[in-house]
């Protein structure tokens, strides 16, 4: 009698719990309707500020469980918007915890932003989930992490690009990096724009999203646009829920079940 495959696991990281909620609900909800009548089992793992040790060993005991439940494949999808420095902590944490695991294979997605059909569909989906109160000629917005050396720049900077081409009321800018807050309230004030909708281009619409973009603090992004005369209206989405978004990553996370 032939022996069945090993059950298959979407094993979801993300970095820290907070405001990511609804991210991994979107993302669940396409894995499973892409799926069809063969889901895979879905499981978050969250890890916090810091990698070391206690991630690791936390890992360990997940793929453990796993591996002696029968799953024997598991595909990795971590919440990364691009490939930088947590990104490669997560895949050197989740080697690390491998290493003292047997009998499971595990298979890890890019980031989100890693190739030109990857940035294509994020495009899009950004276009088609715009504010619908949005008037003509007010800007949007999209805040992004970044990295403080310019670690990702390019990444951004294909996005930013891209974005701005589709549609020129719609910019882009990181809160570390090359695309700076300064360079951008330039070209919004040169502009001339009255009112900005500001969305994270974060998994998260915690942290950074209601502290240095919209936060109360007179250094958030909306309280120094205000302070130029620049209404801002934040609204706060996760990647994950774009549906074109979380579809994309839905598929990634499925071929490495393949």
């Amino acid at each position: 009698m032939p022996v069945p495959p090993p059950a298959s696991t979407v094993l979801l990281i993300s970095r820290g719990g907070a405001g990511v909620e609804a991210s991994l609900g979107g993302i669940e909800s396409a894995i499973l309707q892409r799926a069809g009548n063969r889901p895979p089992q879905l499981l978050r793992f969250s890890l916090p500020a810091g990698q070391g040790r206690d991630d690791r060993e936390a890992l360990v005991r997940v793929l453990t469980d796993l591996a002696m439940g029968g799953h024997g494949r598991v595909g990795v999808t971590g919440l990364f918007v691009v490939p930088g420095h947590e990104y490669h902590l997560m895949r050197r944490t989740l080697r690390a915890a491998c290493e003292a695991v047997s009998g499971i294979e595990v298979q890890v997605t890019p980031p989100l932003l890693s190739t030109c059909a990857s940035l294509e569909a994020v495009v899009k989906a950004l276009l088609e989930g715009l504010p619908t109160e949005r008037m003509p000629g007010e800007a949007v917005i999209f805040v992004g992490h970044g990295h403080r050396a310019g670690r990702c720049d390019l990444h951004y900077q294909a996005l930013a690009h891209a974005l701005n081409r589709m549609e020129p009321d719609v910019h882009l800018g990181c809160l570390g990096g090359g695309l700076s807050f300064a360079d951008l309230k330039s070209r919004l004030l040169s502009q001339g724009y009255r009112r900005a909708f500001l969305l994270p281009l974060m998994m998260s619409t915690a942290g950074h999203a209601r502290r240095d973009m919209a936060g109360p603090d007179p250094d958030s992004w909306q309280s120094r646009l205000e302070a130029e005369g620049v209404t801002c209206t934040p609204v706060f989405k996760g990647l994950g829920e774009y549906p074109g978004i979380a579809a994309w990553i839905a598929g990634q996370a499925l071929a490495t079940l393949e």
